[in-house]
């Protein structure tokens, strides 16, 4: 079954809207659930970003869009180099900017739905 690209984006969507809910009620006691729950919505963005059709990342050329790609690379096939204060920092600095040319994309792309209130 292939995802349009609506899908693509709710997906996206839903991922980032998930790393803020684990990043914003994170503890020390659930600090490493948060980690890998972050990791892992990291690797659906990727992934989805990786399914995007260049006619849809040519609309918003300010995201490096492979480098988020690459990131989901990284996170899969090379897990044992994550240095978590590089993470942080890009859910910091990146998730941000992302989050807002999704937002505008999927206002764009008929059919799309707003991510659930569900982390």
């Amino acid at each position: 079954m292939t995802r349009d690209q609506r899908e693509r984006l709710d997906d996206i969507a839903e991922a980032i809207h998930r790393i803020r809910i684990v990043v914003a009620e994170a503890t020390p006691e659930t600090e490493a659930i948060a980690r890998d729950a972050t990791l892992y919505n990291l690797v659906i963005v990727g992934e989805a970003v990786k399914h995007l059709d260049d006619a849809t990342k040519e609309q918003a050329p300010e995201i490096p869009w492979r480098q988020v790609a690459g990131l989901r690379d990284l996170l899969t096939h090379e897990y044992f180099r994550i240095e978590m204060d590089t993470i942080r920092k890009i859910v910091e600095r990146d998730v941000a900017p992302l989050e807002r040319a999704v937002e505008r994309l999927r206002r764009q792309t008929p059919g799309a739905t707003p991510p659930s209130s569900a982390p």
